[in-house]
């Protein structure tokens, strides 16, 4: 028998055929995903800053006072992870992070003159919600007049 064998005799036992190694998550961290939302992910950037390192209910009512429209989608969102939340009965629930990534973009044409064209990109967003059990450690403010 030769090396090359035993090493597909190796790969066809039952051991081998085992279930795939899943990533370890912490027990505290919950995460919430919201994909394919219409709007640029800037402009939910911009919103979504706002509520990194807050207590749920806290930046659900913050969401109340923003007058962008970014806040619809960011406040399903936390309602849905809410009730997550709430089924896995944590008591305090704090945003630990806010991932807001560029999704596929829709492609158009406008006419212009001259016959001639250009191009409208619709962007979407895919934003993932981390929330966690207890109080993340707030980030340090950089001083940017400082060297």
């Amino acid at each position: 028998m030769t090396a090359i064998q035993t090493e597909k005799q190796a790969k066809n036992t039952p051991a081998a055929a085992a279930a795939p190694v899943q990533k370890p998550v912490a027990l505290a961290d919950l995460i919430v995903k919201s994909r394919f939302v219409r709007m640029a992910p800037p402009k939910i950037r911009l919103v979504a800053r706002q509520l990194i390192g807050q207590e749920l209910t806290a930046a659900l009512n913050k969401l109340k006072f923003i007058p962008r429209r970014a806040t619809k989608p960011l406040e399903l969102l936390l309602k849905n992870g809410l009730s997550q939340a709430k089924d896995k009965n944590f008591a305090e629930i704090w945003v630990k992070n806010i991932i807001v990534d560029e999704g596929p973009k829709l492609k158009r044409r406008r006419i212009i003159h001259r016959g001639r064209a250009t191009s409208i990109l619709k962007r979407q967003s895919h934003i993932t919600l981390v929330l966690t059990a207890k109080s993340p450690a707030k980030p340090k403010a950089k001083n940017r007049h400082l060297k």
